[in-house]
């Protein structure tokens, strides 16, 4: 959500000072990263480098759940090259006090679900975690996604996908397609843990993030052990509800 200059002066002056009312942060949760009801945003998707398509999204609700916190849905569908549609999923942003989480199943990691498909998923989800007063080199909470395969009659294993050693590195200006914007970098390692039958396996990427607490995810770039580039998103356009509206 925009604020203005005095009201920005106001609330840095009540953070420094320990007294946050609770009207204020209420009002950070009503847009959560700059997020009304029909916004729009789209993601450039690259892997090794290479152009894979675009991730485009749409806020579709904004509501309060049975635990106070304010909840934004949004739908998300991967098109190609081509712009033909290959997926399409729905995730959930949470906002709650001065914290916003985003949804943990964006951890899934594709290629380890497609070597089990036709079978049954149980998920244990930890949302990521985005303080609304983060600084540099704070340390950020863990996200996980736990997964559970089984079929109708037995367990098959377990999967772990974790977003892990979350650090606040610095204050960068990054320009994209869709504006230049003040972010700060996270840096984390990704790690999938996966017990096939009985011997364990492990993959880890680090994991370089831009993120904006006005606008959310800027750009993301995924390395592997050897530093090479793996999977990688760009927001390449956001357009607020009137903007959406206008086709």
């Amino acid at each position: 959500m925009k604020k203005n200059y005095f009201y920005v002066l106001g609330l840095v002056w009540l953070l420094a000072s320990g007294v946050v009312p609770h009207q204020v942060l209420a009002q950070n949760c009503l847009q959560p990263l700059g997020m009304a009801k029909n916004t729009e945003f789209v993601f450039q998707v690259t892997d090794k480098g290479h152009n894979k398509g675009t991730l485009n999204n749409k806020v579709v609700q904004q509501v309060t759940d049975q635990k106070g916190d304010y909840v934004t849905t949004f739908k998300t569908a991967r098109r190609n090259k081509s712009n033909r549609p290959e997926t399409a999923e729905e995730y959930r942003i949470r906002c709650v006090n001065d914290t916003v989480y985003l949804d943990a199943m964006l951890l899934l990691r594709e290629q380890v679900m497609k070597a089990f498909e036709g079978k049954d998923f149980d998920f244990t989800p930890v949302d990521i975690a985005y303080p609304q007063q983060m600084k540099v080199g704070q340390k950020l909470p863990d996200g996980k996604l736990g997964v559970k395969v089984r079929s109708s009659s037995v367990n098959i294993t377990q999967i772990s996908m974790l977003a892990t050693d979350r650090t606040v590195e610095a204050m960068e200006k990054v320009t994209t397609p869709a504006g230049t914007f003040d972010c700060y970098k996270i840096t984390y390692n990704y790690v999938v843990d996966l017990d096939a039958m009985g011997m364990p396996l492990r993959d880890v990427f680090k994991v370089e993030e831009y993120f904006s607490l006005e606008h959310g995810l800027i750009k993301c770039q995924y390395y592997n052990k050897r530093g090479k580039k793996g999977k990688g998103l760009e927001l390449i356009s956001k357009r607020n509800a009137a903007q959406a509206l206008q086709k």
